[in-house]
């Protein structure tokens, strides 16, 4: 995968830099050469960030006397950070919005050298679409979740900021990939033998595999192209979670057999979730909102616009992301063997 030029020896922030997708382009941003700042949280884990190459800063962007360290020498900002859980809407709210206001009103008043920044926001800042439609950029927005709802404040925001600053935003579908735990979960069922149906069948979803969503994101960047704009990037294709589970099963070599779980059981499991987190400082594992999302018919959305716009092709079909995925988790012993 070939980096675009513009970024090549460039110094680059990174916010969220030890989570999936941000541990990920802080590798590709490094293996182009370039100087990278990183920001985490005080309480973050560093195990996929090698912090003897990175100029981490450990920091709270929803303060509002938070400084955007090094800002007067950035040449590009890849705002990744943001939460897929809280425990309240206000929770989301103050990490997925909140902290892009401190952020943008920063590189507008400081950030004189900046050439363009990429901002990470979600199709759940759109929403879901009908069965058998794809969602695309002139699609009123309604999401569903606060977590949909934080999301597109965010870039509400951004989009704001972008009319003196530089700045793209770039909304990605379900991301996979080696160190993403959630789907881990997924695949981890399947190793048991297990498809998971919840509700009815056929249910369809855009993916895109993590590399491509990188490429994406550094493509994005490119001064020369016109900002302000928010964009899907999906790997172009709709699935239903019985074909992935199908492939998976497939590359693994295992007979599976379909768990069906009625929706009306997830009601009665959130609220379990949902009173066990509140002995602790911990969002629930699952819960109301994550119900929300499962129970939509489809989540899609058409990357047309991006594709045409950037001159952009995805190069991982669904076979080939799942078998990297399966074969890290392998090698990582996240499956139990090697």
């Amino acid at each position: 995968m070939n980096t675009s030029s513009h970024l090549k020896g460039a110094t680059v922030l990174v916010t969220g830099a030890n989570g999936f997708i941000g541990s990920h382009l802080v590798d590709q941003l490094l293996a182009s050469g370039c100087k990278v700042h990183g920001l985490v949280r005080e309480s973050s884990n560093l195990k996929w960030i090698d912090a003897s190459k990175v100029y981490l800063h450990r920091v709270d962007l929803s303060r509002p006397d938070f400084k955007v360290p090094a800002l007067e020498e950035l040449d590009y900002i890849f705002h990744c950070a943001g939460l897929t859980k809280a425990k309240s809407r206000s929770g989301y709210y103050q990490v997925n919005a909140t902290a892009c206001s401190n952020l943008y009103e920063q590189c507008q008043k400081r950030g004189n050298r900046i050439k363009s920044i990429v901002h990470l926001s979600s199709l759940a800042a759109t929403g879901p679409s009908r069965q058998g439609t794809l969602v695309d950029e002139i699609t009123t927005c309604k999401p569903v979740t606060f977590y949909g709802q934080s999301k597109l404040a965010g870039e509400e925001i951004a989009l704001q900021y972008s009319q003196s600053i530089p700045l793209t935003v770039i909304r990605p579908p379900l991301v996979y990939g080696p160190r993403e735990e959630n789907f881990f979960t997924f695949i981890k069922l399947i190793q048991k033998g297990w498809g998971l149906q919840i509700g009815r069948a056929g249910k369809e979803l855009s993916l895109i595999y993590v590399s491509d969503l990188i490429e994406a994101m550094l493509t994005a960047a490119d001064p020369t192209k016109q900002k302000g704009r928010s964009y899907f990037v999906t790997d172009g294709r709709v699935y239903v979670w019985e074909q992935i589970a199908k492939e998976c099963s497939r590359i693994m070599n295992i007979d599976l057999k379909t768990l069906k779980i009625p929706e009306a059981v997830l009601v009665p499991v959130a609220l379990f979730f949902e009173a066990w987190s509140s002995f602790s400082s911990r969002p629930a594992l699952f819960d109301r909102q994550r119900m929300i999302d499962i129970r939509q018919s489809s989540w899609s959305a058409s990357p047309e616009n991006f594709f045409k716009e950037f001159d952009f092709t995805p190069q991982y079909e669904l076979n080939r992301g799942l078998a990297e995925t399966i074969n890290w988790c392998q090698q990582e012993k996240w499956l139990g063997y090697v």
